[in-house]
Order: C-alpha cells, then structure tokens, then sequence
C-alpha cells in the first residue's frame, strides 16, 4: 500500500511539473470518431466582395439544405445541388491579375468541400455520356494562381454540356469575356444550370440550358457599383448538339428572363428600380 501511496505522489509531482511547464494532456479523439469534414466556410464579413448583389438563390452552409449549399472559397462562390450532382450557379469576380499563360491541366475530381454524405461525383460519371465536362468558372480565368486554377476542375464546378455547346458558343463567350479584361475592364459573372434532359448513370443531371451573366466594369469604376447603363451580357444556351457554328451572340437575352426559368433572383441586393432597369434589356439593345 506505501509503494502505491508514494507512487501516486510521484504522479502527481511530476504532473504539476508539467502543467507548470505549461504542458497539459490533450484528449485526442480516436481515428474512428473524428468529426467529419468540416463543412465550407460561411459567407464572412466579406460577403459583399463574394456575391456584391445578393444570394441569387438563398444558398446555406447547412448540410440539410443539400440542394441549395453554399461552398465559399477565394476564388468563387458555388450553390451545389445535391440532386443534380452539378452547381446550381458559381459567381466569381476576374481582373487582369487572374489570367496568365496557359498552365498544365489538373485532374477533375470530387470536391473534397462536399460535407460527408453528399454523393461523391466523379470523373468516370461522364465516361460514356456523351457529354463533356463543362466548366462553369472557366479554367483560364484562373491560370494565374495554380491553386485556384485546380479548384476549377473539382467536379462541382462541372457540368454535363454537349460538345458543340462546350466547344463553341459557350467557350466564345468564355474568350470574349476574357478579352474585356485584358483591355482593362473587370467582369463579375455568374452562370448556371437549369432543367433536366437526362439522369447520368441515375445520379448527374445533363441540364437543358446553361446560362450565364457578366456584369462589365470598365477601367476605374469600382466593381461593386451597378447603374442602370453598366453594361451586362444576359445568354441561355440550350445544351445540345448542332449549335457549333451559332455565335454567342445569337442567345443573348435578360436578367428577367434567365430568373423566371431559372427560380432565382440574381441582383436581389439593389433597389427594386434599378433591377427593373438592368434586368429587362438585352446586350447590344
């Protein structure tokens, strides 16, 4: 019984020793019970640097809200649905500092953003279908950091598009939109999808049409500013085949209508006047 008594004594001797060497003994939680991935970081402070026009469809960081969640990084902000295996929308900002030289391409994998649960799309899902693998935030908008350049090819950030639409039409619109940064200009975008031609192996949506929005800033105006002669470029393309030789120009459309197909609300933080200005003209009217 002494040698346990002094034993003890001895265990808690040095045990002060520690804490008093400002050590401690930290409970690490077993492998099998770590707490899953962390879900994506809320909106913060910055919000109005991430979406400076509103939350076009309410998008959460909740893992409930599995249709509809919200993924934030530097580089853009995403509304992932579940259901679909595809973005709702992805929104990102591009200024002359985000493009550079071509750079080798990463491989398209599952987004490890995607809380545990989310179905995990991969690159085989579109083995077969026919389809390509559409960017939504384009790759080269990003060829100026690597690491922002990869998250382009998370596959939440992909979308089933017909090759004649993701080669043509959508790409030239990509280019142009590019080419506007280059003389100076920055653009905030934000595209999506909507509708249902087809379930991919039951779990990825190929969506009817794609759209897309870019609001141009010109040299010197702050980006975050709207008024009712900024200039935004409005099209829906539909997502099939025989569409190769059609210019982007030939589906431009309205704000308005992209939100009534689409059920959002993409300048939602303006004055309902100016909405009614920016969204019921078309680009080039």
């Amino acid at each position: 019984m002494a040698t346990i008594h002094r034993i003890t004594r001895i265990y808690i001797m040095f045990a002060a020793a520690m804490l008093a060497a400002g050590c401690g003994f930290v409970y690490q939680r077993p492998a099998a019970e770590q707490e899953p991935r962390s879900a994506p970081t809320a909106l913060p402070a910055s919000q109005h640097e991430l979406l400076p026009f509103g939350n076009p469809s309410n998008a959460t960081t909740d893992p409930a809200n599995a249709d509809n969640y919200l993924i934030v990084r530097d580089s853009a902000v995403t509304s992932y649905n579940d259901s679909r295996g595809t973005a709702n929308w992805v929104a990102w900002r591009t200024r002359r500092s985000d493009l550079g030289e071509s750079i080798p391409r990463s491989m398209f994998e599952p987004d490890p953003a995607l809380p545990r649960g989310f179905r995990r799309i991969g690159y085989y899902d579109y083995s077969g279908s026919g389809y390509d693998r559409g960017h939504l935030l384009p790759s080269a908008d990003r060829f100026g950091s690597r690491e922002q350049n990869a998250e382009t090819f998370y596959l939440s950030n992909i979308v089933p598009q017909a090759g004649d639409l993701n080669q043509f039409p959508w790409n030239d619109l990509e280019s142009y939109a590019r080419s506007l940064v280059r003389r100076g200009s920055q653009t905030y975008t934000i595209a999506g999808v909507y509708g249902e031609q087809l379930r991919i192996k039951g779990k990825l949506t190929a969506p009817t049409n794609c759209w897309k929005v870019i609001v141009v800033f010109p040299s010197g105006q702050s980006v975050d500013t709207i008024t009712n002669i900024t200039r935004i470029i409005a099209v829906d393309m539909p997502n099939v085949e025989g569409i190769a030789d059609e210019k982007w120009q030939k589906y431009r459309t309205t704000v308005r209508a992209i939100e009534q197909k689409a059920g959002i609300d993409l300048f939602s933080a303006l004055p309902r006047e100016l909405q009614d200005r920016i969204e019921t003209r078309a680009d080039g009217n």
